[in-house]
C-alpha cells in the first residue's frame, strides 16, 4: 500500500470547500482573463447560447477590503486545470496573484452595510450601491 501524500492547508481547504479562491492585481487579472479566453476558445456561440468570455470582467469583481485594490474571484475546483496553475505560477511567485483559503477570502470581502453573509459570499454575489 502506498503512502498518501499529506495535503497542504490550502489543498485541504480546496478539497473541503470545492473552491479555489483567487486574489489578483487588476492589470494582471486582465491578462489572465485573456489567457482563459484563448485557452478555452471564447467567445463561443450557437443559435441557442453564447459564451462571450471565460471570466467575468474585472469591473464586475469585488475588491478586497484591505486597501490593496486586489480583485476577488472564486472558481469551482473542476474549472481550474493544471495548465492554468502553471500559467499562474510566475504571478504567484511575484505576488500579483494569490490563492487563499475560504476563511482568508471571506475575511477580505468588502463589507457594505453589514449585509454580506457567508452564503452571499460563497454564491459570489456582489452588491451594487443603491
Amino acid at each position: 500500500m502506498s503512502e498518501e501524500e499529506e495535503l497542504t492547508p490550502l489543498q485541504q481547504d480546496q478539497l473541503d470547500t470545492g473552491w479555489h479562491y483567487f486574489l489578483a492585481v487588476p492589470a494582471v487579472y486582465e491578462g489572465i482573463s485573456g489567457y482563459v479566453d484563448q485557452s478555452r476558445g471564447y467567445p463561443t456561440g450557437g443559435t441557442k447560447a453564447r459564451t462571450v468570455r471565460g471570466l467575468p470582467p474585472v469591473e464586475n469583481l469585488a475588491t478586497t477590503n484591505d486597501g490593496t485594490g486586489r480583485v476577488m474571484l472564486q472558481m469551482a475546483n473542476w474549472r481550474v486545470e493544471a495548465a492554468d496553475l502553471e500559467v499562474l505560477a510566475p504571478h504567484l511567485d511575484q505576488g500579483s496573484v494569490s490563492i487563499v483559503t475560504e476563511d482568508e477570502w471571506l475575511a477580505l470581502l468588502p463589507v457594505e452595510d453589514d449585509v454580506t453573509t457567508k452564503t452571499d459570499a460563497i454564491a459570489g454575489l456582489v452588491y451594487d450601491e443603491v
